[in-house]
């Protein structure tokens, strides 16, 4: 669970009272076994410790109803088993300066302990060399030079937080920023770590893989959106996805669509499209495509997927079509060959790249004129 809010509308306040509400709260049950009550004793004294409740409320109190105070975000996940929280602090800090500042927690619910990152691994020090690897080879070259904070290696160990839709990795502002004043962070979709988390480890079920499942990628093409955390995809206007995420840069431009990424790190390779050439204004015109580099689809998956495997699941394609380097760059792919599908009422892309493995999932309105 994501929450955003500005002080503006009392969020400040409200951020707080959600997570201090989301305390193991005190048993009264006779029945309750004494381990079980020092869990909750224990995991209260270590939210007290790294969540600075006081101090959020002073600087809630120094800028009152400022709309220029604070911002924050909370994101909180539970599974009954273990807990996983974070705040991120844009604006005013506790001791008066601005900036931007994040603090995270993950508990073992049944005991009260904290969950370090390491324990999520079966071999933490090769997963952290994996993970660094991603961030060089998928993060550090496409940032922007005029980005003054970005130093992304090596990668922190200290901060993070977890959900459904996989890990996320943060850094103190002084090493990593975004243009918005936001702390920077990596986030991690479990398809991409599967392999190095430990099965029996804290998120041993968030990170099993997804079999291939045809019906179910049907559902899931008929919703018009890809699975993750970007709540909008085809037929949805371009305008409520430009108020809920930022721009990560201005759009960049296939031969016929305009292309919008954005800053929120959970979205890291997820792009939405629409016509190049709209005779709508930018913010009513519907999406007309939404696409990733980074996703999976009931056994889909980018990065992973061979043809081969991918043809077992939904059959041969109803059209393909080959691109050499020039035509793959107008479409912003790699070089390779495309697959399409008609499902769901829209139209499925599977773009492979030369080694036959999927890497782009898209889902279109329509089927592109001219797409070579």
């Amino acid at each position: 669970m994501v929450i955003d809010s500005a002080v503006a509308d009392h969020g400040g306040s409200r951020i707080v009272s959600m997570l201090m509400a989301s305390l193991p709260q005190e048993q009264t049950d006779p029945q309750m076994q004494d381990e079980a009550i020092a869990a909750m004793v224990d995991a209260n004294m270590l939210i007290a410790m790294r969540f600075p409740f006081a101090q959020y409320q002073m600087a809630l109190g120094r800028v009152g109803s400022r709309q220029d105070g604070i911002v924050q975000s909370l994101r909180l996940y539970q599974d009954g088993k273990t807990a996983s929280m974070a705040v991120i602090w844009n604006g005013e800090q506790a001791d008066g300066t601005r900036g931007s500042s994040v603090q995270s927690l993950a508990l073992d619910l049944n005991t009260g302990a904290e969950i370090t990152l390491d324990m999520l691994f079966s071999d933490p020090e090769a997963a952290f060399s994996q993970m660094e690897m991603i961030i060089e080879e998928k993060i550090v070259g496409g940032l922007s030079d005029y980005m003054e904070y970005a130093e992304l290696l090596p990668m922190p160990r200290d901060s993070f937080s977890y959900d459904e839709a996989g890990l996320t990795v943060y850094y103190p502002q002084e090493r990593y920023l975004y243009f918005s004043g936001s702390s920077g962070a990596v986030h991690f979709a479990w398809h991409e770590i599967d392999h190095l988390i430990a099965a029996d480890g804290p998120a041993g079920e968030l990170s099993r893989e997804m079999p291939g499942d045809a019906l179910r990628i049907e559902e899931q093409v008929r919703t018009g959106r890809l699975n993750g955390t970007l709540g909008f995809g085809v037929g949805d206007m371009l305008g409520d996805a430009l108020a809920a995420h930022r721009l990560l840069a201005d759009p960049d431009y296939t031969t016929d669509s305009l292309v919008y990424q954005f800053e929120d790190e959970a979205l890291r390779g997820f792009a939405l499209e629409i016509p190049k050439y709209a005779e709508t204004e930018e913010e009513k015109t519907p999406i007309s495509a939404v696409r990733s580099t980074r996703a999976q689809m009931h056994g889909l998956v980018t990065g992973e997927t061979t043809r081969e495997q991918a043809k077992l699941i939904l059959g041969e394609p109803e059209q393909t079509c080959a691109y050499d380097t020039g035509h793959a760059a107008d479409r912003m792919l790699e070089p390779g060959e495309s697959w399409f599908y008609s499902t769901g009422g829209h139209i499925l892309q599977l773009h492979f790249d030369e080694g036959g493995v999927l890497s782009v999932l898209s889902i279109r309105n329509q089927m592109p004129e001219n797409w070579l």
